[in-house]
């Protein structure tokens, strides 16, 4: 099955909702909604409620905490609210240049359900997208567990409207409308990346070969000096004379204490 595309991704989930709904639901039920296979790791649950018990109590459902004082357009008896969790679908989807998802994007719509009775006497139901007025309290979404000090809401309303905001508190979201919500961290722009990479790496570069290049002249030294001992340890130890030929140091025998003599002085 093709992937829906991003506007048209409320009315896929919706449509298989309706379908997960039993012919007679139990009012407050959250029923799990099944999708096909290749969308595995999004879940996706639906809920049917009493459009004056919202008004009067609000709902605690799923990730979201629902307000009273909710006025639904158009007037509905019946709400379906769609609840849904993008997993791994979630950067598939939704992108904002700079941060990064560090939760799943949860998502929240509500339909409204008016029943028909038809002429064999079997109800039939008509769904409608509503729009959710909220009076006095924001929708607020309460994330998976996690502390981050700096993370942002990021918050893609239906009516197509982007808004970054704040933490309300720790990992929750305060929201004043339908749409699709997660929590983001900033990250830096590429080039900003890649230009200290650079800065690092020639930084480090010119530090290997400066160490290089000492190391050497350290092991030049200690040779020169080792050298140098040996030539005074093997001078000590010497038994013949030595002398100097040009530029070469040469061996030489002891000179011979008695001279030669002529036996008789007689020249022929």
């Amino acid at each position: 099955m093709a992937r829906p595309s991003q506007h048209s991704l409320d009315d896929f989930l919706q449509d298989h909702a309706k379908k997960s709904i039993p012919e007679n639901p139990h009012v407050g039920t959250l029923y799990n909604v099944s999708l096909p296979s290749n969308f595995a790791g999004m879940q996706v649950s639906v809920v049917q409620l009493q459009t004056s018990s919202v008004w009067a109590r609000g709902a605690n459902l799923s990730y979201f905490d629902v307000p009273p004082r909710i006025i639904p357009e158009p007037n509905v008896t019946w709400l379906d609210i769609v609840f849904s969790n993008l997993g791994n679908w979630s950067s598939y989807y939704y992108n904002i240049p700079h941060y990064t998802f560090v939760t799943p994007i949860l998502g929240f719509s509500a339909y409204g359900v008016r029943h028909t009775r038809g002429q064999n006497g079997h109800f039939t139901s008509t769904t409608t997208k509503l729009k959710l007025a909220l009076i006095r309290h924001p929708i607020m979404v309460r994330f998976p567990s996690v502390w981050l000090p700096q993370g942002k809401c990021v918050k893609f309303y239906s009516s197509g409207r982007i808004e970054i905001t704040n933490m309300s508190l720790s990992h929750t979201c305060a929201v004043w409308g339908q749409g699709y919500f997660a929590i983001v961290v900033r990250v830096p722009p590429s080039h900003r990346i890649w230009k200290w990479w650079v800065v690092g790496f020639g930084v480090g570069s010119v530090g290997f070969l400066s160490v290089g290049f000492v190391l050497i002249n350290v092991i030049r030294f200690v040779n020169r000096k080792r050298i140098r001992k040996m030539e005074k340890q093997s001078e000590k130890l010497e038994v013949l004379d030595t002398k100097y030929v040009g530029h070469s140091r040469m061996p030489s025998a002891f000179g011979i204490r008695t001279q030669p003599v002529i036996e008789n002085d007689y020249y022929p």
